[in-house]
């Protein structure tokens, strides 16, 4: 089948994966999944590798039962093996501390996780692009993020889920939402709109419709050089990543951390992340309590603490050590400080 210029332009354009048999092609019916189908079936074709789609249907829209119909006749009309599952009352009665959103993305990962097993797929590519890594490196830069956060999306990621391996590949990160409607207006091919990207409800939907635009019309291609940022911060949180762990795999002892050497500010608080995320505090982590426990790094005054609600962190004799709060319960500071 010959391939229109257009089409061949944006085949060029898709991020790189590393080895595959079988790609799970996750649709939801929207344009960015769908062109990114079209596109997919082709770069599958040509790399003769087996692929087939995915469609998870979360339950929470009047619609997205017609969203599932449409989807699956699609796969069918273009010949492509199908799998999907609906959420039950049943799910939507479990996790449900993690919140909306929070719900949202575990069963959708639980499913894509099931999905495997059934389809053979060693991969499953998302329709996340170029504008999705502006409108995510934005909203980490209004909340407050490090280079760890201001990365944005990455082209392939691995997620430990449930105790499976999910491999995730965003093949169209590299396309605007622009190019991809406009392959598939070319090709004259639907797609489903999800009433609510509409509406300015959420963070995300206000920066696609207001602040973006803004931005575009008071500097052309802004949008193109926040996600060259993103692109760029990634590999500076390599770099750092890396160094930390050097760093932890010379001078951390479990809980002590020895501070007799000093390295560079950026690596320091990177170093700190690392530590506490290697001690079960992730979810403790933000840039405040980072900078003070440097602050202790960096002034060496005896016995200086630093107080969260689950643990300390104290300076003594060129050493960081953390206690958490079960521990301070024991007596478990002075075995640390001794």
């Amino acid at each position: 089948m010959k391939q229109k210029p257009f089409t061949q332009r944006l085949l060029a354009k898709l991020t790189p994966v590393s080895a595959c048999k079988k790609v799970a092609i996750a649709v939801s019916g929207g344009c960015d999944s769908v062109a990114m189908l079209l596109l997919l079936r082709e770069w599958c074709r040509i790399k003769r590798i087996e692929f087939c789609v995915f469609h998870v249907d979360h339950s929470m829209r009047t619609t997205s039962s017609g969203d599932a119909e449409w989807v699956s006749r699609l796969a069918h009309s273009l010949d492509i093996e199908f799998y999907s599952k609906t959420a039950t009352k049943a799910d939507h009665l479990q996790n449900t501390n993690l919140g909306k959103e929070g719900w949202a993305r575990h069963f959708r990962y639980s499913a894509f996780a099931e999905m495997m097993k059934f389809s053979g797929a060693d991969v499953i590519a998302t329709g996340h692009n170029a504008d999705d890594q502006v409108e995510t490196v934005l909203m980490r830069l209004m909340r407050g993020c490090s280079w760890q956060g201001l990365h944005g999306i990455r082209a392939e990621t691995k997620l430990n889920f449930g105790g499976e391996v999910l491999r995730l590949w965003r093949p169209v990160l590299r396309l605007s939402r622009a190019e991809l409607e406009k392959l598939l207006k070319q090709s004259d091919i639907k797609w489903r709109e999800d009433e609510t990207n509409s509406t300015d409800l959420y963070l995300r939907n206000k920066l696609r419709h207001t602040l973006i635009p803004a931005m575009e019309q008071i500097q052309p291609g802004s949008a193109a050089h926040i996600a060259s940022l993103g692109a760029d911060a990634y590999d500076v949180q390599r770099y750092l990543t890396r160094n930390a762990a050097r760093f932890l795999k010379k001078y951390r002892d479990g809980a002590v951390l020895i501070v007799n050497r000093c390295p560079a500010a950026v690596l320091r608080r990177e170093i700190i992340r690392q530590w506490l995320a290697d001690n079960a505090l992730t979810n403790c982590l933000s840039r405040a309590l980072i900078d003070r426990i440097d602050d202790l790094w960096k002034t060496h005054i005896s016995n200086k603490t630093v107080c969260h609600r689950h643990f300390k962190v104290v300076w003594s004799k060129k050493r960081l050590c953390l206690v958490k709060n079960e521990e301070v319960g024991r007596g478990g500071v002075g075995s640390e400080l001794d």
